[in-house]
């Protein structure tokens, strides 16, 4: 399936799964950069993992003390609805 993300949200999963999932890391194809965004290509099996693993960030570092949305949290949220199979 083809993606179209934000550098944001290109940068922050590039960065983060880098740190903690090194094998999705590696399963991201970037197709090509547009302006703003970046399009990639991921398999559904793939796009599952990187929404289940932004599921658990989200829970972990999403929300400061008042149940807001962090920044990190505003991403997070974001993958989770980019890498949606529905």
């Amino acid at each position: 399936m083809i993606i179209k993300l934000s550098k944001n949200q290109f940068d922050y999963l590039g960065y983060s799964l880098s740190e903690e999932q090194e094998v999705l890391t590696l399963k991201l194809k970037e197709i090509r950069k547009e302006n703003q965004s970046v399009i990639i290509e991921v398999d559904e099996a793939t796009a599952d993992e990187i929404r289940d693993w932004a599921s658990e960030k989200l829970q972990e570092k999403g929300f400061d003390e008042n149940y807001e949305l962090t920044p990190e949290g505003k991403i997070l949220e974001e993958l989770i609805d980019v890498f949606y199979i529905g």
